[in-house]
């Protein structure tokens, strides 16, 4: 079954774009230009996740979503696209206002496709769809159930469960510094105090060699590491 995403953008050319590129990726998508379609849209139908534009010519997209979240009870998620998302004020208003992701213009249609599959994950963990069971990456993609890459060409990467849980932690938050600290807690499951913060550093080291070409992990200096695709 496709994942349905309603998609608001006023731009007919960056949606028309957007929306054929998603679609090759498997989802069904239904697209709208303005508020006030987009508040039919919500009577008429259910979604599996809102892509929404901030400046829409009829009215403002946080607007649209405290209206969505807090009137109309919709959990749909919803992950807001918006070219204001490099100002820091916007980004938490958007997330306040009741959003599951920003995303700053302009993006790549992976990274976004990525996010997708990611919220999907956190607001539907049990999902049975075979959407919400691979994270994609360049030339690839992580298998969320078993601890392994499938390369485009074939070939499957292995992956030691503490590379496994690290990359599934790294594609719940794409583009976003995650703390040595962090990555103990989460990977290691234990207090970061307990362990060598030399660690990361080893299993990081290790896991860049086999997914070289497939993502990016950037050292953040006396911060920690960014995941890019």
């Amino acid at each position: 079954m496709h994942l349905k995403l309603l998609y608001i953008e006023d731009n007919v050319i960056i949606r028309k774009r957007l929306s054929e590129t998603l679609r090759e990726n498997g989802f069904s998508v239904k697209e709208i230009p303005t508020a006030a379609e987009a508040r039919i849209a919500f009577e008429q139908e259910d979604f599996d996740l809102v892509l929404l534009d901030v400046l829409l010519p009829d009215g403002n997209g946080l607007d649209l979503l405290r209206e969505l979240r807090f009137r109309r009870k919709n959990n749909a998620p919803v992950i807001i696209l918006s070219a204001l998302g490099e100002i820091v004020d916007e980004r938490i208003s958007g997330l306040e206002s009741g959003a599951n992701d920003y995303l700053s213009k302009p993006f790549s249609a992976r990274e976004l496709i990525a996010r997708i599959h990611a919220v999907i994950r956190s607001t539907r963990p049990n999902t049975p769809s075979s959407e919400a069971t691979f994270f994609p990456l360049n030339g690839g993609k992580l298998d969320l159930v078993h601890p392994c890459i499938h390369k485009d060409d074939g070939t499957k990467i292995p992956l030691s469960i503490k590379e496994f849980r690290l990359l599934i932690h790294f594609s719940k938050n794409i583009g976003k510094t995650v703390s040595i600290e962090e990555i103990l807690s989460d990977v290691w499951d234990i207090d970061p105090e307990k362990i060598s913060t030399t660690s990361p550093a080893v299993l990081i080291s290790r896991l860049r060699r086999k997914v070289e070409n497939l993502c990016k992990i950037e050292s953040c200096r006396n911060s920690g590491y960014r995941f890019h695709l």
